[in-house]
This record gives C-alpha cells, sequence and structure tokens, in this order.
C-alpha cells in the first residue's frame, strides 16, 4: 500500500531483544510454535496494548490523503471486536471534508513491543469485494528515514472491484522522485479472495521475503530481483504492522456507494520467529493434466513426508506428482522431524473442461468480428502454411508485426460478448490456432475492451481484462487456451465489453510472422 512515510519513534530496547530472540531462533532450524506476538481478537474491544489507532485524514500525519488521495477519515469507532473477530468498517459517514469512514491500525509504539527484523508474519484475513474497497496487511519501518528509501512491505492487498487477485508487494528506491516497487500477484477461480476467510503471510529472513496464501508459496523477492541491489535496504530496519481498510484513492477507485458499509474482518495476526514449510506448485490447474508439488521452508533436516491427493496419487518424498482429471480437491503434507509434526494443505481447483461455443473467426466462412484496426500486415485469406491434425484449414490468417511498434494490435468490434463475467472465473476461455516461427515461449495477448471509454492515451480505462497464452512449439501449428492474467479496470462493467484486441508479442520491436485460425470462445 503505497505511501510517503515520513517519520517514526526510534524502535523500543526490548523490541530490539525480540528481534535478537528471533534470531537465535532461527539459528536452530525449528519452525515456530509458539508466535512471538498474537492476537486472536477474543475480547470485547482492541487491545491498545497491542495496537495503536491512527485517526483523521492524515494530515496530522504530514501525510493528507494519506499519500494515496483517499476518501476515508479514519475513527476508532469503525473497528471492533466481537465473537473471535476483529471487524473494520467502511462507511458512508461525513467527517470534516472526507465523505467516508474506516479504521487503521498499527502496532508501533505498543508496551511490549511490535517492531521486529525477520520472520513469518501471518493474519487470517476475510476482505471485502465492493468496488472502491482497498484492504491491507502490510509493514512499515520505523525509522526517521524517508520513504521510500527505507522500504516497505506489503503482505496483503487487493481492491474490491479486482478481489479475484491478491497482492504481495515490495516498495523501495533512493527518494520519492526514484520509488519502485514490484508485485506479484495470485489469481482466485470461480469465486474470488473475498468469498471466504485466508491467510496471508510473508516470511522475511536474510535478504529475502516471500508472500504466501494459506499454505501455498506463490512468491519470492531477493537483492537480485532489484536493477540496483543497493536498494535492497530492508535489513537495516525493525517494522511494524498495519492493518486498514481504505477507500477510493490512487488504487482502490472509484466507490459504489450502494454496497457501503462493507467489512474487513481478522481472526488473528501473528508474528513466529522462524518460517514454516509451505507447498509450491499450481492451485489452479487444467484438467487432465498434470502437476508436481514440492515442500518449501523445511530447515529442520531429517524430515519424512506424507503426501495425498484426491485422485489416489501419494508420495513419501518432498515431491508429489499428481496426474488431475476433473476434480478439483485438496494436496495434503505432513511433515515429520525432531521439531514436530507440521500439517499443510494447498486446495487445487480443477478448471472446468470446455468445449467449443463460438467461433470468432474461422477466415473462410465464419467472422463475429469486424477489424478495426491493425497495425500490421494482415492477409485474411492465406494459404495454410503447414496443415497437420491440429489445424488441417485450406484458407487461414497471416499476419505480420509491425517491427515499428511496441504494443502491435489487431483490434476487432463484436457482439459476441455479452457478459464477460464467465472469462474471469474461467467458465469460458479463448482459444487460437497460431503458427510462426516466433521463439517459444513467445506471450499472445487478448484484452477485451470497451471502445466507448478506451482510447489510445487513457489506460487503463475501458479495459476490462486480458489473457494470456504463450507458444509452445515453433513452424508447427498449436491451439493455444488464454488463461486470465489480469481484470484491469473494474469499473469497466462485463456487460459493457464490445472490442477484442489481439497482441501478439507485447512489448517488443519484433517483426514475426504468424498465422492465425480458428479465434473462438469455449464454454462449460
Amino acid at each position: 500500500m503505497p505511501e510517503r512515510f515520513h517519520a517514526a519513534p526510534l524502535a523500543r530496547a526490548f523490541a530490539a531483544a525480540l528481534a535478537l530472540t528471533a534470531g537465535a531462533a532461527g539459528a536452530q532450524q525449528c519452525p515456530s510454535t509458539t508466535p512471538v506476538f498474537a492476537d486472536e481478537f477474543n475480547g470485547t474491544a482492541v487491545d491498545t496494548n497491542k495496537w495503536e489507532f491512527q485517526t483523521g485524514d492524515g494530515c496530522s500525519y504530514g501525510l493528507c490523503g494519506w499519500g494515496n488521495n483517499e476518501l476515508q477519515s479514519y475513527q476508532t469507532a469503525n473497528a471492533t471486536v466481537a465473537n473471535g473477530l476483529l471487524t473494520i468498517t467502511a462507511k458512508k459517514q461525513r467527517v470534516g471534508s472526507k465523505s467516508y469512514t474506516s479504521a487503521r491500525l498499527r502496532t508501533l509504539n505498543r508496551p511490549n513491543g511490535g517492531q521486529w527484523t525477520h520472520g513469518r508474519f501471518e493474519a487470517r484475513i476475510k476482505i471485502p469485494g465492493g468496488h472502491g474497497m482497498w484492504p491491507a496487511f502490510w509493514m512499515l519501518p520505523n525509522t526517521t528515514v524517508a520513504w521510500p528509501a527505507s522500504g516497505e512491505i506489503d503482505i496483503q492487498e487487493a481492491t474490491g472491484q479486482k478481489s479475484m487477485y491478491q497482492l504481495g508487494s515490495i516498495h523501495y528506491g533512493p527518494s520519492s522522485a526514484n520509488a519502485q516497487f514490484q508485485t506479484s500477484q495470485i489469481l482466485k477461480q470461480p469465486d474470488t479472495w473475498a468469498s471466504d476467510f485466508h491467510v496471508y503471510a510473508v516470511e522475511w529472513s536474510a535478504n529475502r521475503i516471500s508472500w504466501y496464501v494459506d499454505d501455498l508459496l506463490y512468491a519470492t523477492k531477493t537483492p537480485s530481483d532489484l536493477a540496483n541491489p543497493a536498494d535492497w535496504t530492508f535489513e537495516n530496519y525493525q517494522y511494524y504492522m498495519i492493518l486498514n481498510l481504505a477507500v477510493g484513492g490512487n488504487f482502490g477507485g472509484t466507490v459504489d456507494d450502494t454496497a457501503l458499509p462493507q467489512t474487513m474482518q481478522v481472526d488473528y495476526v501473528r508474528v513466529y520467529a522462524v518460517p514454516q514449510p509451505s507447498i509450491s506448485g499450481k492451485h489452479i490447474v487444467e484438467p487432465n493434466t498434470v502437476a508436481t508439488y514440492s515442500v518449501v521452508d523445511d530447515n529442520a533436516g531429517g524430515s519424512t513426508y506424507s503426501w495425498t491427493a484426491p485422485t489416489g496419487q501419494t508420495s513419501t518424498g518432498n515431491a508429489l506428482t499428481v496426474n488431475w482429471a476433473t476434480t478439483s480437491g485438496p494436496v495434503n503434507l505432513t511433515v515429520k522431524n525432531s521439531c514436530g509434526t507440521y500439517t499443510k494443505t494447498l486446495n487445487v481447483t480443477v478448471s472446468p473442461v470446455l468445449t467449443k461455443s463460438l467461433v470468432l473467426d474461422d477466415f473462410e466462412t465464419i467472422h463475429n468480428q469486424t477489424y478495426t484496426t491493425v497495425t500490421g500486415t494482415f492477409n485474411r485469406s492465406a494459404a495454410n502454411p503447414a496443415p497437420n491434425t491440429v489445424n488441417s484449414s485450406t484458407t487461414v490468417g497471416q499476419y505480420v508485426r509491425s517491427s515499428a511498434q511496441q504494443y502491435d494490435l489487431i483490434t476487432a468490434t463484436t457482439t459476441a460478448i455479452p457478459d464477460a463475467g464467465p472469462f474471469v472465473r474461467g467458465d469460458k476461455a479463448f482459444y487460437l490456432d497460431v503458427y510462426s516461427a516466433a521463439p517459444v515461449g513467445t506471450p499472445i495477448l487478448i484484452q477485451l475492451e470497451n471502445n466507448k471509454v478506451a482510447t489510445a492515451s487513457n489506460y487503463p480505462s475501458g479495459r476490462h481484462s486480458k489473457y494470456l497464452a504463450t507458444t509452445t512449439v515453433q513452424n508447427s501449428w498449436q491451439r493455444l487456451k488464454f488463461l486470465m492474467n489480469d481484470r484491469i479496470d473494474g469499473e469497466t462493467a462485463d456487460t459493457a465489453v464490445n472490442q477484442i484486441v489481439l497482441m501478439l508479442n507485447p512489448n517488443t520491436y519484433t517483426g514475426d510472422t504468424y498465422y492465425l485460425d480458428n479465434e473462438a470462445i469455449y464454454a462449460k
């Protein structure tokens, strides 16, 4: 959650001692079982020995609009504790110049310490799904060094209109004028991350930060991922945790007042000194495909493993290969060693089996789209260069990408997508036959747009979503399925799509030739 952070009091001595204790625990290589900090929210009010409220519009902290043009005034009354949950409520309520209220809590300045260098930081959270909501569980350093030179770690971040994506980020850079960030995202289908509680975590060790949802590792960053590794300054400071629900702002977007109030619910927050075993592997798989799952962050040594999958495969090694059929289910892992027994579960979604529903263009007799913009050279009646079992058509499309265009475009209008929601959920998908000498791994994008809003100069407005496929062979036909890659503009409704944009090897200046055929929509 980007923020211009100016100053904070110095870390307390006993917090430094906690960090030393955490370092000593890490040397033992045993996963933590007892947290060094925990709030289970079992009381009837926010525990102010653990959390400090930040209130107002940010101006009193030198951060008017909280650094992001946010629309809320934070109030203590908007954070309540009951039934084992912390509930942060965003309301349509005017306070001062702000039309909304919400709450923000942090562990800084607490009598028992609330800042650490390294450890596992996790919270079980149910995020809101309303447009304009911006929930976050994140960390800032306890230092007088200005943001972003001292860094920022975002453990959980999402927006209501794009709650099918969970984001994990780091912010860094020598100055605010040269602020940089890196973000990793993880998709949820067919529902969204707002549909239920999930455990969001970061494990931070020397020169390594990793992100997890539930028991799944989905991203890792190290200094080598930065253009200038010297910008990795995270090790120099102690960080405190923040929970907040922002409204609108640079990232939150337009607020849907009719959906308010909205809540961010937190079951618990815990900090452990040492990482825990987790699982690496795909949580969304294609039907009737093979995927391999492995143990990560198991540093105890001498471990034994027991894996099970709903398909019947088992393993006693540090990995499990699953031959997925068509049924979703959990991959279960039990790790046993001298430190104890640890049980981990990864819920895997098998995408539905799709069949051809509607052909957009077969370059022969079916044309359910009208081409309006072509930046390369497009022959829509070319001879098939090498018919095979994938594509035996006589006539196909031939496209020569413009080497002068960084984002070469083939744009077409269509009435074939009255509702784009099924594409976001994975219940529908685009398929395209491709033949090219372009290198294996060449990306191809399909972007859905509302051409009444989208213009050449107003990205991302009007762009509903994009879908990615990558080539797997050269000089042979392949049938590519396009997978959800981003929900670009949450303000573009599912029912507003009337334009399809095809981009071949975007963000390059290549001039490769592509043969295209059987662009189609497949559905359940």
